[in-house]
């Protein structure tokens, strides 16, 4: 049976984890026509998708071959997408030792994977005009540290274009012992500040950061160190410190469909928490609302796009 004309979606690390989830719940809408899954490696995708069509009753899912933390790639998966999307899900994202290493691009991994290949991708579409409504980028509460996980949060002494560089290429930690956990953050934060300076550049559409929060059921803690993975898949969840998979995916949907979510806002849990109701999280750090560490942010991205 044809699916009647609607809305498309397109979602990147779609194939696992929360993203799978978020296509998940997206099909479940009647108003959702087609889901894009951008995802790295085509048997994974291929799975995925025989997955959700299984479990949502809907034949709406089309594959993307992208790596997010590959430019070219994203470029190429871009040009292979028919037509516009109305929402953008930036979803891909990696973190632990291996991460600060350097990519052909002269970027750290951490952040080429969870910033520079989403900016590539959403101003692609935009400089297309094809994006339709919003494009949501996937946060964390690593932005200002979980003092409960002994994460730090990102501290700059400027917040200078020159400074969020730094991080984008590894430098920061040149005299630095390096911290896998303050990288993340750090790319984590620096998207956030991209994400508002976009708003601010385009009102007619929405552009919102929110956390997905501490979420059991994922590949996040793949990488991370085995004391990490233990505390992330049991104590965690016992504690009563993280949400299962379709909280944390239905926080990004909420991003795409609740429209009392404001354009340039990030959203997160509350301060001190890991889950729990969304919050803006400009409202403990008021450096995420400063226009010009949102134009620092923009600058320092194009310094390593070509």
């Amino acid at each position: 049976m044809r699916e009647l004309p609607g809305k498309a979606a397109l979602i990147t690390g779609a194939n696992a984890g929360i993203g799978k989830d978020v296509a998940r719940q997206l099909a479940l809408r009647p108003d959702m026509a087609r889901i894009y899954l951008a995802c790295r490696n085509q048997d994974r995708a291929t799975a995925a998708k025989a997955e959700l069509e299984a479990g949502t009753g809907r034949r709406i899912f089309d594959i993307v071959l992208m790596d997010v933390a590959d430019p070219g790639s994203v470029r190429a998966g871009l040009a292979g997408i028919d037509g516009s999307v109305d929402a953008l899900v930036m979803n891909a994202g990696v973190i632990g030792p291996q991460t600060i290493d350097l990519t052909a691009d002269g970027v750290t991994t951490v952040f080429a994977t969870n910033v520079l290949g989403h900016v590539v991708l959403l101003e692609g579409l935009l400089a297309e005009d094809r994006l339709g409504e919003v494009a949501v980028f996937a946060g964390s509460e690593a932005v200002r540290g979980v003092p409960k996980l002994r994460m730090k949060g990102p501290s700059f002494v400027s917040t200078s274009a020159d400074e969020l560089a730094a991080v984008i290429d590894g430098s920061y930690f040149a005299n630095r012992k390096p911290d896998f956990n303050l990288a993340f953050g750090q790319a984590k934060y620096i998207g956030a500040l991209w994400m508002a300076y976009l708003a601010r550049q385009h009102p007619d559409r929405r552009f919102i950061t929110v956390s997905p929060g501490n979420t059991t059921g994922t590949h996040a803690a793949s990488d991370l160190p085995l004391p990490m993975r233990i505390a992330a898949k049991y104590v965690m969840p016992t504690l009563g410190l993280s949400h299962k998979l379709d909280v944390g995916a239905k926080r990004l949907v909420d991003g795409v469909t609740d429209p009392s979510l404001s354009s340039g806002m990030f959203y997160a849990s509350a301060a001190n928490t890991l889950k729990g109701p969304l919050v803006n999280q400009a409202d403990f750090l008021p450096d995420l609302a400063n226009p010009a560490f949102q134009a620092n942010a923009d600058e320092a991205i194009h310094r390593f796009i070509s």
